[in-house]
């Protein structure tokens, strides 16, 4: 029997890689895991406040880091802000040196001091934005394990309330089933009284009446009885 689903295209490269590291075709990748999903054991009460636990935990992490997120935006603003300062005064700078060929040495050092801390600034801003798309990064990640976790509750939920309804079910059947079989019993009771009323009725009408017995031998000849016997 073949069975078909569709499938978003890195979930299929996800299945061939591996497959491919674990030696197998993606079909019997699929079907080991179907497997594995049919079988794995119902999780306990205590294993899914532990779930729960765990996906509360997450979703507290994933509100700090979106907290640290926003303050390292806030800072990386406030950097900009700083560059756009710095690249004024720079501007600045070499306006004086353009006018002032006596200062031009200072203000050389100076501008050279200016663009040192506008590297470093530069420097210290692209620092921190790789580390706010790391997090970025890290808050997507988090985010798809809690919708997983979130959609393997629901599962678990829904195969809860699936299997409370078929122990309810089992249960009334259960019920119906003994009614009918008290029904049975009563009613062969009935048919056992019956039969005894009818044996006991019989048993004095063979007491009431002599049972008939056949001819003798020279009678039957006699009388030519025999052929009636014979038929009897």
């Amino acid at each position: 029997m073949r069975v078909y689903a569709p499938l978003e295209d890195p979930v299929v490269s996800e299945l061939d890689q591996v497959a491919k590291e674990r030696g197998l075709s993606r079909a019997q990748l699929i079907i080991n895991a179907i497997d594995l999903y049919l079988h794995q054991s119902e999780p306990s009460t205590e294993e899914l406040d532990q779930m729960r636990i765990k996906l509360d935990q997450a979703n507290a992490e994933m509100d700090q880091q979106k907290i640290e997120m926003d303050q390292l935006e806030i800072k990386l603003d406030q950097s900009d802000s700083i560059v756009d300062q710095l690249k004024l005064q720079l501007d600045q700078e070499r306006t004086k040196v353009d006018h002032s060929s006596t200062a031009a040495e200072d203000l050389k050092k100076e501008l050279d001091q200016l663009q040192a801390k506008y590297d470093e600034t530069r420097s210290d801003a692209n620092l921190r934005w790789d580390e706010l798309k790391g997090l970025r990064s890290e808050v997507s990640q988090l985010k798809r394990e809690l919708e997983e976790l979130r959609s393997t509750n629901q599962k678990l939920r829904d195969e809860l309330g699936r299997r409370q309804s078929e122990a309810d079910q089992a249960r009334g059947e259960t019920e119906i089933l003994k009614v009918k079989l008290n029904s049975y019993k009563d009613t062969l009771k009935l048919k056992d009284d019956e039969v005894d009323f009818l044996r006991a009725h019989i048993h004095q009408l063979s007491d009431k009446f002599p049972r008939a017995l056949p001819p003798s031998e020279e009678e039957i000849r006699a009388k030519h009885w025999w052929q009636f016997w014979r038929r009897a």
